[in-house]
């Protein structure tokens, strides 16, 4: 009896061990099966809103022709300045961002550029998907985990809140087609790069798995270059001290854990930090080396007076850079962060800190003493972050009604695609200003320009330059071209034709292509020079081509 007491106890002990054995895998897997849900949905919320981007900027896929504001200066400079950095030397006195010149080149000296436009607009998606993969992968990397059907649903909502606002803001999408702004790699890089090297480091400290090489490999290489691309698009990037602060302290357990470590894993990890810091300090460094030289960028002062004045000027200007929603959103972040810890005794590290270096981008920008728009864009895609995070803190009553509300003060789109279609239409305006002038001169017109703002008047030659081809017609010899922009010289420029002599042929918002038949045959008054001859002021400001060797 003993031997079958014994052996019943056996079995049940067995089937016990068995029992428990398949609820602890039943669990796994659900739990397994739940983070792929999460992640999918979190994929899936990325690429709508990357979608919904590209369609709000997708106006500019109409123009054909370099823009005269930061296109030109993208493919002209970047070859040289790009050598210079090859050699390990900072090409500008007054800024330091070399990851703004190797995208510069990328854009403009690959996949047909410049002719064609097709390869920067390529880039230009690309760099908007990084914006969006950036921002929803942090945003959900920092969330708390919650179980539940509704909760899956919530928890990819909240991931995709900072680039949902930040892509739908009118002023901000009209950065994001253009070509030229740092802000959208500044930040997507930045976030994307930092998201995929937190997936590597937490690969190495978890030494209940075994290390899938390829896998960390391929998260430290691709995280590292999206890390350096955001850090070295412009100083602003040192804002960034306090989040990783507040990222640092959320994982102090993973820190603990180091004296256990294997030496190659500890390696691998040392490795990863160098990646992150190195460029920090070396852009710090830089920074500093300007700021000691006193070559800062606007003539800036640094600090004092001049830096009060410019947050004071940025401050006041929000209402025209950012709508009432994206404001409200931004102040919300502040109240949520300050709401969640009293709810929760205890401050989320990572939210305060995506508050404060918000706050400090807005600072930085402040420094330069003018205002843009884009300057808006690292502030309040991180208040947003600061935002999803409190907010996911709440009762989910409370997060499903947050995340709705969001949702609704921006769809439909408040005029987004439309201020991009305004912009596209003075970019069409300005091409046609371009492509009128550049056949022109193929064709032998003697083209005399005067009058533009400074830019337009030094990206002229080289976007003609560009254009430049054997010509299908033959220009007039008594013929004369005369681009005038709004200035003075301009005017005394169309002034050297003579009277009902002058035809109008384009008009665009920074300036005017005319024919002029003939010129006076008396002199004009110049602004600086006083009476010229027409024929001599015509030579004085003839339009000289430049090609890039």
């Amino acid at each position: 009896m003993r031997s079958e007491a014994a052996g019943e106890a056996a079995s049940e002990a067995g089937t016990a061990v068995a029992r428990t054995t398949s609820i602890s895998s039943s669990a796994s897997a659900s739990a397994e099966e739940s983070s792929v849900a999460r992640w999918l949905l979190v994929l899936l919320a990325a690429g709508a809103v990357t979608v919904l981007a590209v369609w709000m900027i997708s106006p500019r896929f109409e123009i054909d022709v370099p823009s005269v504001v930061d296109d030109w200066a993208a493919y002209f400079t970047s070859p040289d300045l790009l050598a210079e950095i090859l050699r390990l030397e900072n090409p500008e006195t007054e800024r330091f961002r070399p990851g703004v010149i190797v995208w510069g080149y990328l854009q403009w000296h690959t996949l047909g550029a410049p002719e064609s436009l097709v390869g920067p607009n390529a880039w230009n998606v690309l760099r908007v998907a990084i914006l969006v993969a950036g921002l929803t992968l942090f945003t959900a990397l920092a969330l708390p985990i919650r179980r539940g059907r509704l909760e899956l649903v919530l928890y990819a909502g909240l991931a995709s809140i900072p680039a949902f606002v930040v892509v739908l803001v009118p002023k901000f999408a009209r950065d994001l087609a253009r070509f030229g702004p740092q802000e959208p790699l500044l930040v997507g890089g930045m976030a994307l790069g930092g998201s995929l090297l937190f997936l590597a480091a937490r690969s190495l400290f978890d030494e209940s798995n075994s290390i899938r090489v390829w896998a960390v490999a391929a998260l430290g290489v691709g995280g590292s270059l999206a890390w350096a691309l955001g850090t070295y698009q412009k100083e602003t990037s040192i804002c960034v001290l306090p989040l990783l602060a507040g990222v640092a302290i959320a994982c102090r357990s993973h820190f603990a854990s180091w004296r256990h470590l294997g030496r190659g894993r500890k390696t691998a990890l040392a490795a990863l930090g160098a990646v992150v810091v190195l460029p920090l300090l070396h852009v710090t460094i830089e920074l500093l080396r300007i700021v000691r030289r006193g070559d800062l960028v606007y003539d800036a002062d640094a600090g004092g007076q001049g830096l009060i004045d410019g947050v004071r000027e940025l401050w006041n200007w929000t209402h025209e850079a950012v709508p009432g929603n994206a404001r409200l959103l931004a102040y919300g972040a502040a109240a949520l962060v300050v709401v969640a810890s009293v709810a929760r005794r205890r401050i989320d590290p990572i939210a305060l800190g995506a508050l404060l270096s918000g706050a400090l981008t807005f600072v930085f920008a402040g420094q330069s003493g003018v205002v843009a728009t884009r300057y808006y864009i690292p502030a309040i895609a991180l208040f947003a972050v600061a935002f999803a995070l409190s907010l996911a803190r709440l009762p989910t009553i409370v997060v499903a009604a947050g995340g709705l509300a969001v949702f609704f003060s921006f769809m439909p789109p408040p005029g987004t695609r439309a201020e991009v279609q305004s912009w596209t239409n003075e970019e069409l305006a300005n091409g046609t200003l371009v492509s009128t002038v550049t056949r022109l001169e193929s064709s032998g017109c003697v083209v005399a320009v005067a009058g533009l703002d400074l830019e337009t008047d030094a990206a002229l030659p080289v976007l003609v330059g560009i254009g430049r081809s054997d010509a299908d017609e033959t220009c007039s010899p008594e013929g004369t071209v005369i681009v005038a922009g709004p200035g003075e010289e301009g005017t005394a420029l169309a002034s050297a034709c003579a009277p009902a002599a002058l035809e109008l042929l384009a008009q665009a918002p920074v300036g005017a292509v005319y024919r002029c038949a003939r010129l006076r045959a008396e002199p004009v008054r110049h602004p600086t020079r006083g009476l010229v001859a027409p024929a001599q002021l015509v030579a004085l400001h003839r339009l000289e081509p430049v090609v890039l060797g």
